[in-house]
């Protein structure tokens, strides 16, 4: 890559942090459907062209930053070597981390979003411990997935809205139990 490329992409990459951090900040006092690209680009101060040629819509700046808190997740944690219940803690203690992330987990239009996020998360991570489950059924897998990512999303949806309260490590114990059912662990 020459000089002139770099400088193009990193000029694109910081062009995409401030969109991205722009949506985020937005979403700290209005709900999702209420911020238009227009706010958007006045808050993170890029031309409507820039958001654009970065971005096919507000949903896709939504998804980067879900898919940027989910890899940065993901390269903290060894899942190869984890059960599922430590990864469920290793979630819930990177939330408390991370807690401003919870605000996609209250607006209405995100939560769907993110649910589907957690599913694609328990499919690749949670993959070999659902099909080697005892009540796996592979024609079923689908059903699997989703009902456990509408389990998890709603289980860190509630415990965020009691801020917290009960210890990580007792949510991940609950999570585990709850979902059982369908991944003997």
């Amino acid at each position: 890559m020459n000089a002139n490329e770099h400088k193009i992409n990193a000029g694109r990459a910081r062009s995409m942090d401030l969109i991205t951090t722009a949506v985020f900040e937005l979403l700290e006092t209005r709900s999702y459907a209420h911020i238009s690209v227009t706010d958007i680009c006045a808050k993170a101060g890029v031309a409507r062209k820039t958001f654009y040629r970065n971005f096919d819509s507000k949903t896709s700046v939504v998804e980067r930053l879900v898919d940027q808190v989910f890899y940065e997740f993901m390269q903290k944690y060894d899942f190869k070597t984890s059960g599922a219940r430590k990864i469920y803690q290793y979630w819930y203690d990177y939330i408390l981390c991370t807690r401003e992330f919870a605000l996609i987990f209250f607006d209405p239009d995100l939560y769907v979003f993110i649910t589907e996020k957690i599913r694609e998360f328990v499919e690749i991570e949670l993959a070999e411990t659902l099909h080697n489950s005892a009540s796996f059924d592979p024609m079923l897998g689908d059903y699997y997935l989703k009902f456990a990512a509408a389990g998890i999303a709603s289980i860190m949806r509630e415990w965020m809205k009691n801020d917290c309260q009960t210890p990580a490590k007792t949510m991940a114990a609950l999570t585990a139990r709850l979902l059982s059912g369908i991944v003997m662990l």
